[in-house]
């Protein structure tokens, strides 16, 4: 497969929701297809680090430029997160679930878990599932250890939308895109990410 073109980390991350679902990420030969992100856009966006201006760590690195890493803690979890838009124009995508494709017996050591289904359902399972560590922060992707390959939706898969999970201000906006009916989304009401 090859990787993705470095022009589409230069879209909207509205417009590169869908799109993103079915492409394929990997870390040291660990990873699987993209079922579940969620965009944001910015300093409009009330649930957007970069809401407030570029203020802080974690706005700043909402400017980056596009295609580069964004990994982050909160409560105990590292997130990931993929910089869009052109540099100094803040928007990314949250990774929040993949479908687990290589390296299975890997996030199975991880996670502690068997159930395939759950290993990479939510951002912070998928993180440490794939054994990402805080230090990639500010890396590239396909420049560095993390590839984020083609790929795309199968025959009779559907995109979905909803607002976004584990966020008070902008969560009702339809800024979460998923594979409808794919078992390897994160659920809601489920608090252990």
């Amino acid at each position: 497969m090859k990787e993705v073109k470095e022009g589409f980390f230069l879209l909207n991350p509205l417009e590169a929701l869908p799109e993103i679902l079915g492409k394929i990420l990997f870390y040291q030969g660990v990873g699987g297809r993209i079922v579940e992100a969620e965009s944001y856009l910015g300093e409009e966006d009330p649930g957007s680090f970069a809401y407030r201006g570029r203020k802080g760590l974690k706005r700043d690195a909402l400017y980056r430029p596009p295609g580069s890493l964004f990994l982050y803690r909160i409560h105990g979890h590292i997130l990931l997160n993929i910089i869009f838009l052109p540099e100094g124009q803040p928007g990314a995508l949250l990774i929040r679930a993949l479908e687990p494709t290589r390296g299975l017996d890997a996030m199975k050591e991880r996670r502690g878990i068997q159930d395939i289904r759950k290993l990479c359902a939510g951002p912070g399972r998928l993180t440490r599932a794939l054994g990402l560590e805080i230090s990639l922060d500010g890396s590239f992707l396909n420049r560095g250890p993390v590839k984020l390959l083609e790929g795309g939706l199968r025959p009779g898969e559907e995109v979905e939308y909803s607002g976004r999970i584990g966020i008070k201000r902008g969560r009702d906006l339809p800024y979460r895109a998923y594979i409808k009916n794919s078992p390897y989304i994160s659920r809601r009401g489920d608090s252990n990410p």
